[in-house]
């Protein structure tokens, strides 16, 4: 069997060590691997490193739409008849200049790192509760459920403005979204219940927009609801995607990093108290800790015109799948890249992307995540793991799903 079939399958790909031995097997063997998977259209799966850089900041010859993530051929064509697309949503990341741009522009400036700067003090305050939160829960826990989820929920909700009453709701459609191929997230495992979830977002953003058009806020759903684009207000279709790409991968990556990152300084106790003895060293860890985990798994291209990569001819109009956690882990590009390593210069690293697409929220995610540290390793005596850690089963987006521990804090 083709091993690219493999990366179809969300119990591999939610599995560490599964899902990287077959990302070491393709970029070894098959780095331009072509899967013709009866349950998806074919496509070309990408894991080197330098293919995957340079394939993404190539906007002109490899294109978003008209496919951006691996969705069943089922499920694709009943996007394309309720919604016109193939993908349902079209978000920035579904999107080609000069669309893209445009619509970039709107939250660019929310985005940039002087603003998320500013944003230190309420993060930090978030963050601090959540481990006043772990602290109080006394001995153990499941960091996953009880902090790691939940701590940058309440961080870019407070930012869109959505209502701390709401957060359970958004989380559980977020998880619906991102996990429906997860026996235990997912609605229901039928085309109609992937679709009810889209729906579900659209009613519920729909309301806020309405809201925030006749009653603005300083909160970034009142940037949304009123954006002008070339002058006209934004499309319906438009602003409610950019809602829901921003309100999902606004936390669900992020508490993916948090914890693995966690996990990491568990597995790791040297870098854990490298790092408790070096506060200074927290935002290199982060980036580190996103590295390592890599929460979006892939996103796909589309070819203009037919390119020779690896002794393969890929056609003009032919899907790529660029694998970033293959690429973050690949010796050819990364020294010693299977080595958790705070002090690591991770600068050219693909979690985030890279180009024209690079994620808008980097510098949002590498703030949460060293105030996170920041606040819960000096009061941190001891922690450890209790069992196994249980993976949600996802080829798109990726991360823990259960990481019950045992904890103890310094004495007050």
């Amino acid at each position: 069997m083709n091993p690219g079939w493999n990366l179809c399958d969300p119990a591999i790909m939610g599995n560490e060590d599964s899902m990287y031995a077959l990302f070491r097997e393709l970029r070894d063997n098959a780095p331009a691997c072509y899967v013709d998977h009866p349950d998806f259209e074919p496509f070309w799966a990408i894991t080197r490193y330098d293919d995957i850089r340079a394939i993404s900041q190539n906007n002109a010859e490899f294109i978003n739409n008209p496919r951006t993530v691996l969705i069943q051929q089922e499920f694709e064509k009943a996007l394309l008849e309720k919604f016109g697309t193939r993908n349902g949503l079209e978000t920035l990341i579904h999107m080609d200049d000069p669309k893209h741009k445009k619509l970039r522009n709107v939250t660019r400036d929310w985005f940039k790192p002087g603003p998320i700067e500013r944003l230190t003090d309420d993060i930090r305050t978030i963050a601090r509760q959540y481990v006043d939160k772990m602290e109080a829960i006394g001995g153990e826990c499941d960091f996953v459920k009880d902090v790691a989820l939940l701590y940058p929920l309440r961080v870019i909700m407070s930012i869109i403005g959505v209502a701390p009453s709401e957060e359970g709701m958004m989380l559980r459609l977020t998880q619906e979204l991102f996990g429906g191929q997860d026996p235990t997230q997912s609605r229901g495992q039928n085309v109609q219940d992937g679709l009810e979830v889209l729906m579900d977002f659209f009613g519920y953003f729909t309301g806020v927009v309405e809201d925030r058009k006749k009653n603005p806020s300083d909160d970034l759903a009142s940037v949304l609801a009123n954006a002008l684009v070339d002058g006209e207000a934004m499309e319906q279709l438009d602003q409610i995607s950019y809602f829901i790409i921003t309100a999902t991968a606004g936390h669900d990556t992020t508490s993916a990093t948090t914890a693995g990152g966690m996990k990491a300084l568990i597995e790791h106790p040297e870098q854990l108290a490298k790092l408790r003895a070096d506060p200074s060293l927290s935002r290199q860890a982060a980036r580190e800790m996103i590295r390592w985990t890599s929460p979006v798994r892939h996103m796909m291209r589309t070819t203009t015109k037919d390119i020779e990569l690896h002794g393969k001819t890929i056609q003009a109009g032919e899907s790529l799948c660029l694998w970033y956690p293959a690429a973050n882990r690949d010796e050819r590009s990364v020294d010693n890249p299977d080595v958790f390593n705070i002090e690591r210069d991770n600068r050219h690293q693909l979690a985030f992307g890279f180009g024209g697409h690079m994620c808008l929220g980097q510098h949002l995610a590498v703030l949460e995540i060293a105030l996170f540290f920041e606040e819960l390793l000096p009061r941190l005596e001891h922690i450890e793991l209790l069992s196994r850690p249980e993976w949600v089963q996802a080829n798109f987006v990726g991360g823990l799903k259960s990481m019950p521990v045992r904890c103890a804090f310094e004495p007050a």
